[in-house]
């Protein structure tokens, strides 16, 4: 039974986020009913990770495990044939026996967008977070210097009460604020993520760029370890999955398992 690694774009809009549910479309749903559509039925599709209702991604990472070969550009074309239009297959690649999109994980890149503007945005603004007004990303700059390596970001958890298997200890490898000609990008990576872990790393980086806190209260929101103390989560509109990182020969990192919901 071949193993393959699926890499997928959506726009997270209409689905209520990656993981199967009863009380609304998700992404993995609509992937598993194109795989219905071409005659293989009951095939379970693996995210690499739990995208959270609203996020979009532009490489989304998913294994499946058939029971009889396929080309991958026929699967691809198959699959995109039975798709919604926000949901398309990038790719498809035949890995070894016993890959998983997440356990094999070593790691993910998200962005999140941001746009300011003192007047509401008419287009797009399922796609990016509107800021109302202007912010000081050079001070948002120096307070996500205090994000970047291996901490304990319960702070920067919705549920930092819930019991993981691997703690809330993650390791930030960079994290930049890029400007843009009508905002700014949050770009991050990192081993793995908590659930809403960017959201609220970019609420509290706003509240530093607003002028609210000073640079290195980021660093004391990290250490006291206490969601209370940050700022607030911000919308899902804005946060992109742009890449799951896997080692050249596809094998697990130290740090298995990628990450919760995002």
């Amino acid at each position: 039974m071949p193993t393959y690694l699926l890499t997928i774009a959506y726009d997270g809009a209409r689905c209520h986020g990656w993981q199967l549910q009863h009380n609304g479309i998700t992404i993995q749903e609509e992937l598993e009913r194109a795989l219905a559509a071409i005659d293989l039925p009951g095939v379970r599709v693996e995210g690499a990770g739990r995208t959270d209702a609203g996020v979009h991604a532009i490489a989304q990472c998913a294994h499946v495990v058939l029971p009889r070969p396929f080309e991958p550009e026929r699967l691809l074309m198959a699959m995109n044939t039975h798709l919604p239009p926000d949901i398309a297959v990038q790719a498809v690649r035949e890995v070894p026996a016993g890959f998983h999109a997440r356990f094999c994980a070593r790691g993910k890149r998200y962005v999140y967008r941001c746009r300011c503007s003192r007047v509401r945005p008419a287009i797009g603004r399922h796609l990016y977070h509107w800021v109302r007004r202007e912010v000081d990303l050079d001070a948002m700059r120096a307070a996500a210097a205090h994000l970047v390596g291996r901490h304990d970001f319960a702070a920067f958890a919705s549920n930092p009460g819930r019991k993981l298997v691997r703690g809330t200890v993650r390791t930030l490898h960079h994290a930049h604020l890029i400007r843009r000609a009508e905002g700014f990008d949050f770009a991050v990576q990192g081993s793995g993520f908590l659930y809403n872990q960017v959201r609220n790393m970019v609420g509290s980086l706003l509240e530093v760029g607003y002028g609210n806190r000073s640079p290195d209260w980021l660093r004391e929101v990290r250490d006291a370890r206490d969601r209370r103390r940050g700022g607030p989560t911000a919308p899902a509109a804005g946060l992109y999955l742009l890449r799951v990182l896997y080692a050249p020969d596809l094998s697990p990192g130290p740090e298995p398992g990628a990450d919760d919901d995002v």
